[in-house]
């Protein structure tokens, strides 16, 4: 009769100690993700500055909290650019240069490779346009679309 009554209460204890170690990897689980939460979520204001190169290397671009430094070739710039939109991608910045104000959609593939798609085309002159349409048209990309991929520079150490 005793062996009959400590039975349930032995599987009773067993199921407390397995409730018990389920509730405690479940918390470990839990503290684990809160700790890497804020890695997978960076700030694209703060992970787009630093020193990019072009895919192509047609220039680098250093970016700053509010500009972005262009050298390439023999061309250099300095262009002023403004977030419009930094909730989700792609992220929406508005450059300006002398007076004038250019839409880009800012995408990153990691926190080194990043796509700026450039809506000017229809700011370029035709010659322009047409050059790049045909080279569009020659990859099987959307005619009037430009964009450039980017690395970000590792710093020598």
């Amino acid at each position: 009769m005793i062996a009959k009554q400590a039975e349930p209460a032995r599987i009773q204890n067993v199921m407390t100690r397995v409730r018990l170690i389920l509730i405690l990897i479940l918390l470990s689980v839990l503290a684990s993700v809160a700790l890497l939460l804020p890695g997978w979520f960076k700030d694209p204001r703060e992970l787009v500055q630093g020193e990019w190169q072009e895919f192509n290397k047609l220039g680098y671009v250093e970016v700053t909290d509010c500009t972005a430094r262009w050298r390439g070739g023999n061309y250099r710039g300095t262009f002023h650019y403004q977030w419009l939109q930094d909730d989700s991608e792609p992220y929406s910045i508005e450059i300006s240069r002398n007076e004038e104000k250019y839409l880009v959609s800012l995408t990153f593939e990691s926190d080194d490779l990043a796509v700026v798609d450039f809506h000017i085309i229809d700011k370029l002159p035709p010659e322009a346009r047409e050059f790049i349409r045909q080279k569009n048209k020659a990859r099987n990309r959307p005619e009037d679309e430009l964009k450039l991929r980017f690395k970000r520079v590792q710093s020598k150490k």
